[in-house]
């Protein structure tokens, strides 16, 4: 059990945000009409759409304050939203279905040789409860972002 775990947490970071560097300059090719979130040095994060990367300063769409232009200055990170997927999803709930499946069945199986049908609703909870695991775990490989840290000039 445990090391089904950490194989769903291992594949779930190996599927999660990445970390890149760039020069301010290339950042408009970069943001420029995509979900971001601004992480800015007074530890606020500002959430809209990048409507356009000057000189100096960072101009979003957000949905609170319509047009608000962040400057450079101010901007510690950027984390860019990866388009949502189920991929890893689907994965992780067949594959946490499929361990419970593989747990449950073999203790069913005696149990019932012997007569008993008490660990029914048990064998179904490891299941499920498995199952939801690994579609927690795809979830977050789902909706990854990517950092972007801005290198200075």
């Amino acid at each position: 059990m445990k090391r089904l775990a950490a194989i769903l947490l291992v594949i779930s970071q190996l599927a999660t945000a990445s970390e890149i560097s760039v020069h301010w300059h290339d950042l408009p090719g970069m943001v420029t009409g995509k979900d971001i979130i601004v992480d800015t040095a007074a530890g606020d994060h500002i959430r809209g759409v990048a409507l356009a990367v000057e000189g100096d300063s960072i101009m979003l769409q957000t949905r609170r304050r319509g047009r608000q232009p962040v400057a450079r200055r101010d901007v510690s990170d950027i984390r860019i939203s990866r388009k949502s997927s189920y991929k890893w999803r689907i994965i992780g709930a067949a594959i946490g279905g499929g361990a419970g499946a593989g747990i449950a069945f073999p203790v069913l199986a005696e149990t019932h040789n012997e007569g008993s049908s008490r660990y029914d609703g048990a064998a179904a909870g490891v299941i499920a409860g498995l199952a939801i695991a690994g579609f927690a775990l795809g979830w977050n490989a789902d909706h990854a972002r990517d950092v972007v840290r801005i290198l200075p000039d």
